[in-house]
């Protein structure tokens, strides 16, 4: 009976593969999102794909080829698909986050640790044969070094996924400062994740560090183990790129410290100005209303009305215009003049687009239900 080239778990490396290439495809041809944002996530899924291509070419005793070139380059593509796949996440969830994201040139400085990988494999001859520990003669100091070559594999993944992971925490509060109203939906599974990558790759880490003192059958175990779960986070990543990202309301950059500074001394004419217009003109029934749009109607640059109400006002455009809104529909459940309108009726009219948005905020701000309100003061014992 021959004996398979590829074991179960070795498909997985092999699929892996082939979703990818399919998740190209499918990305160009069905994706709304930006078209940088489009290459990114291409290059992430390239990236994957080249690492379970190499994964199986360094791993596979049946497959292994003969020559030098073909070892070195084998090392080379896979440190290649690592840091890319790494570089490409972070700025993918970057790019869907941002109102603006253009290419600058000091973010090639993040090609310099490849480049220096590429130089310590070049310099220490690091081919398969020593990835896997196979060259018996080497001495104590080359052991280190392609030792440290494989922390710097394993942990530069999981320092972009953190920083990933950091970008879209950063996101929702982001859209408090620019929105009055958004949906969570979308933000949340964006931190959900991109928080995966970040646990599917410090799992491969801490693989990496167990395999050199647990034993190499149980960190065989652990590492197939790795390769399902990342098998499930690229597709769960296409779908959320399909389904959601298209649909992620974007940011801008936070002011630099000098157009703060400039802003520090809050004129009272403003202070007033904005309350004004947003009281006068009842901009808050607005559903979708953000800071740029009221910004022009108070006649201030956006990122003066949003120092102002952080500093002044101690909250955020988020909260300062759902505030409004809350006092609004408060008026309304008492006004016997609306009590016929149902409390969705009533949500509606005061500018909130969403029951359980309306509901979380009449509750912070009133201790109680808008149903309880409504009963309490239109009809008192």
């Amino acid at each position: 009976m021959k004996t398979p080239i590829f074991n179960i778990h070795d498909l997985i490396l092999v699929l892996t593969l082939a979703v990818c290439v399919l998740l190209v495809i499918f990305q160009w041809l069905l994706s709304k999102q930006k078209t940088s944002a489009s290459w990114l996530l291409s290059g992430f899924f390239v990236g994957v794909g080249l690492t379970a291509l190499c994964n199986l070419l360094l791993w596979n005793d049946y497959i292994q080829s003969d020559a030098a070139a073909a070892k070195i380059l084998l090392s080379c593509v896979l440190a290649t698909a690592v840091v890319g796949k790494s570089v490409c996440l972070y700025f993918y969830v970057v790019a869907i986050t941002r109102a603006q994201f253009h290419w600058r040139w000091p973010y090639a400085l993040h090609g310099v640790t490849l480049l220096a990988i590429m130089i310590l494999i070049a310099a220490a001859e690091l081919d398969s044969d020593r990835l896997r520990f196979l060259i018996t003669s080497d001495s104590e100091a080359r052991v280190r070094v392609t030792n440290f070559f494989w922390h710097c594999l394993k942990t530069l993944p999981v320092i972009y996924a953190l920083a990933a992971v950091w970008v879209a925490l950063q996101y929702k509060q982001q859209l408090k400062e620019f929105y009055s109203t958004f949906s969570l939906q979308a933000p949340l599974w964006l931190l959900l994740l991109t928080l995966g990558f970040a646990l599917n790759w410090s799992w491969s880490l801490v693989v990496h560090v167990l395999g050199q003192s647990v034993g190499i059958q149980l960190a065989d175990m652990f590492g197939i183990a790795d390769n399902y779960i990342t098998f499930l986070l690229v597709n769960a990543l296409f779908v959320y790129s399909l389904l959601y990202a298209h649909e992620l309301l974007v940011t801008k950059e936070k002011p630099a410290e000098k157009e703060i500074a400039a802003v520090a001394e809050i004129s009272p004419d403003a202070i007033e100005r904005i309350r004004r217009t947003m009281e006068d003109q009842q901009l808050y029934l607005t559903q979708n209303l953000n800071i740029e749009e009221f910004a022009k109607h108070v006649g201030i640059h956006y990122r003066e009305v949003s120092s102002i109400i952080n500093k002044h006002f101690n909250t955020n455009f988020f909260e300062f215009v759902n505030e409004y809104r809350v006092n609004k529909a408060k008026q309304m459940l008492v006004d016997k003049n609306h009590a016929d309108m149902t409390i969705l009726d009533i949500l509606l009219e005061s500018g909130f687009n969403s029951k359980s948005s309306f509901h979380r905020f009449f509750k912070r701000y009133t201790g109680m239900s808008a149903a309880d309100f409504r009963k309490q003061n239109l009809n008192p014992p």
